[in-house]
């Protein structure tokens, strides 16, 4: 029994580490992302006030994975990577700044900002680098 279960579990950890690799899988996720996240930049928000500045760490957690996932889709610059990012953080906030229920904000880009150097200064870490670095494969 104790067998089959480690089996079962190196099966899961291959079928894992399959969509890890997966160029296509990574950018059906960006791409849902991407939908999902500006969707809900565009909504009407109901966020907990009870929190300070519950959106600004929204925004970094956002920027930071879409960081991610950029970072595992292109094979471009960093550079441009970041360029292409945080165009999008200042394209949403020039979308909702039009938007009557929602305010575009100088503080918001500085938030997707922080969320995607975040990302890229973990990059620099040889550790962090060989998590990326292997072959992907689609």
């Amino acid at each position: 029994m104790q067998l089959v279960l480690k089996n079962k579990g190196n099966n899961l950890a291959s079928f894992i580490s399959t969509l890890w690799h997966s160029r296509a899988f990574s950018l059906s996720i960006l791409t849902i992302s991407i939908l999902v996240f500006s969707y809900l930049f565009f909504s009407q928000q109901s966020l907990p006030h009870n929190i300070p500045n519950s959106d600004k760490y929204g925004h970094i957690i956002v920027f930071f994975c879409l960081s991610v996932l950029m970072y595992k889709c292109f094979n471009i610059s960093r550079i441009w990577q970041v360029l292409i990012l945080v165009s999008y953080g200042i394209a949403v906030e020039c979308v909702q700044y039009f938007i009557p229920y929602r305010s575009g904000g100088l503080d918001d880009v500085a938030a997707d900002t922080l969320g995607v150097a975040l990302f890229y200064l973990l990059t620099l870490s040889p550790k962090f680098k060989a998590i990326f670095n292997q072959k992907t494969h689609d």
